[in-house]
């Protein structure tokens, strides 16, 4: 999302929120996008990655992107559920997701093109004793190498989003996980790699150094 958002020396300034937009939408997520969103959402939920009504996830669109409402149950995703966001902060569809303004940012720092956001229990449990969370496990040390943990505070969209134009996958002390990929497939797959890391570290009882 190239013109979402402007720089100030090396710091980026975060994309703008999205204002009012219609509430029955124009423009109709394309069936591939809607089907691999309706996918990744309904695996997040019977994995326990997400609760009910937890979570977001989004799909770039040139310089647009398609994003879950808030609120939304990403186990039972509709088309109704999603919202087209535009660069100029406009939006079309159902109110889009409340961290719509942290994967705007994202996508203008890197090239991704897919953003999961999602709650591994493990992983936001480990999250509180560490700033840097190294897996312990071979297939952790392989494909995540390192995840940062980022405070929550008034400058954490654009910490996450730098933190993840370095790295696969970022964890908000205390909240969850936001990964990045091709396609949510690959967001997903670090998002589960991440939580099955943690999970065998929190089974051995080691705690993360600070």
């Amino acid at each position: 999302m190239s013109m979402a958002v402007a720089t100030s020396g090396a710091e980026a300034q975060p994309h703008q929120a999205p204002r009012g937009g219609s509430s029955a939408m124009s423009s109709s997520i394309p069936p591939g996008m809607l089907k691999e969103m309706q996918e990744v959402g309904r695996d997040l939920y019977r994995l326990a990655l997400v609760t009910s009504h937890g979570g977001n996830l989004s799909l770039r669109a040139g310089h647009d992107m398609w994003i879950t409402g808030t609120g939304t149950m990403l186990g039972r995703l509709e088309a109704r559920h999603i919202s087209l966001v535009r660069a100029d902060g406009s939006h079309e569809g159902p109110p889009p997701s409340s961290d719509t303004v942290l994967h705007a940012t994202t996508y203008a720092l890197c090239g991704a093109q897919a953003l999961a956001h999602a709650h591994p229990r493990h992983a936001i449990a480990l999250s509180f004793d560490t700033g840097l969370f190294v897996p312990g496990d071979l297939e952790g040390q392989l494909h995540l190498k390192e995840v940062p943990v980022i405070e929550q505070g008034p400058r954490q969209v654009e910490q996450v989003a730098q933190a993840l134009a370095a790295n696969l996958v970022v964890l908000l002390r205390g909240h969850g996980a936001y990964a990045r990929g091709a396609t949510l497939w690959e967001a997903l797959h670090w998002v589960t790699a991440l939580e099955e890391s943690a999970h065998i570290a929190w089974l051995r009882g080691h705690r993360c150094p600070h």
